[in-house]
């Protein structure tokens, strides 16, 4: 465990400028992020002011000790006790701050994205009724958004253990092969080479099941001539990769080449405006252009680009989050291009992903992966 201090002061300056008493870690990114390693149960203070504060069974205390050299450490011995400890730490907290400011409740932020469990949600406003619970975006976004160098390694490592998985399904895909054999390949490829999970399920979509936006595995078999997507997200030491491709298993016919003819270009496209400043609604425009361009301007899908870092999707996620299209990119930040699917319904989609950082240059692909659709010619 390495206690990044710099990112606590960070966060600590954003939060006395928000008027916030402090952050509830709750998710497993934000706990990397600012402790350089996991565990199963990431609970953890960062206080407006002072040394971080982890919550801990008490089984675990010597270890964590040992590992944080002298941070303070809330531990306990039942849920209760955990609980417990929170609650008196933001009383200590507020009443370091002189109590709570006239006519309000002091504000505490808390991750609220997909892994944060609802109830614990629910409990913390509970057991504290004199705290008003926010997002804690404000203060998270502004420290994340923009990558460091480490950060940026890290990442291209997760994306060349995500190229290993795509060369296995690369040799795997024939008629009659099965999808369910090939993700259960790709994902050994990926463990075997480091990955220690992966954000997302693999998906391993044919034929028509191409169309999904959310994929799965497919019943299979592939057949001759289907469209096979798959999505690779494996996670080296927290931090996400994001590899899609979409293959023809034979010969494609004249919509299927239209759909990734299009694709290809608009991917292009939208690399090029990956520079500081630029929109995500920009970007989402340049794509509709390309897709009308090729006759398939109604089956474009706004959200082609989402942020991604130790969150899979992190600010912007325009597709799940509208305003998030009014974010203008910043040097230094890392983003998806191909999250969305052109898809013709009956027949298929097709996606393309990478990741990229933005520069002021376009894009720079983290880990270069060849588009070349066509296998068993």
């Amino acid at each position: 465990m390495n206690i990044r201090f710099d990112r606590v002061e960070r966060a600590q300056q954003l939060m006395r400028e928000q008027g916030w008493l402090g952050i509830m870690v709750m998710n497993h990114d934000d706990y990397r992020y600012f402790f350089g390693a996991d565990r199963s149960q990431p609970r953890a203070i960062i206080p407006f002011e002072g040394p971080p504060v982890l919550v801990a069974f008490a089984g675990e205390e010597p270890e964590l000790r040992d590992a944080t050299a002298g941070a303070p450490i809330r531990v306990f011995t039942h849920v209760g006790g955990q609980i417990q400890d929170v609650v008196m730490a933001f009383r200590d907290l507020m009443k370091s701050r002189g109590g709570p400011p006239p006519g309000a409740k002091p504000r505490v932020g808390m991750q609220m994205w997909f892994e944060t469990p609802a109830f614990l949600v629910d409990l913390f406003r509970r057991v504290n009724p004199a705290l008003e619970l926010v997002p804690s975006d404000p203060v998270m976004d502004r420290l994340r958004m923009v990558k460091e160098p480490e950060e940026i390694a890290l990442l291209e490592r997760a994306q060349s253990i995500a190229a290993l998985g795509m060369d296995r399904v690369r040799e795997m895909l024939a008629p009659g092969a099965s999808p369910h054999e090939i993700a259960t390949e790709a994902l050994y490829a990926m463990m075997k080479a480091g990955a220690e999970r992966t954000s997302t399920p693999i998906y391993v979509n044919a034929g028509r099941d191409t169309c999904w936006l959310h994929g799965r595995i497919s019943a299979g078999p592939i057949r001759e001539g289907d469209l096979v997507l798959v999505d690779l997200t494996p996670q080296f030491e927290g931090y996400c990769a994001n590899l899609a491709r979409t293959f023809v298993v034979g010969r494609p016919d004249g919509e299927q080449q239209r759909l990734l003819d299009a694709y290809a270009e608009m991917r292009e496209a939208s690399r090029d405006r990956l520079r500081p400043g630029t929109k995500v609604a920009d970007i989402d425009a340049r794509g509709l252009e390309v897709c009308a361009s090729h006759g398939l301007g109604e089956a474009h899908v706004d959200g082609i680009s989402h942020g991604i870092g130790l969150r899979f999707e992190e600010t912007p996620a325009s597709t799940i989050v509208k305003p998030h299209r009014n974010v203008a990119l910043l040097e230094g930040m890392t983003v998806t291009v191909g999250h969305t699917i052109l898809a013709l319904p009956g027949l298929g989609g097709v996606r393309h992903e990478d990741i990229y950082e933005v520069t002021p240059n376009g894009g720079r692909i983290l880990v270069p992966y060849p588009v070349d659709p066509v296998v068993g010619r």
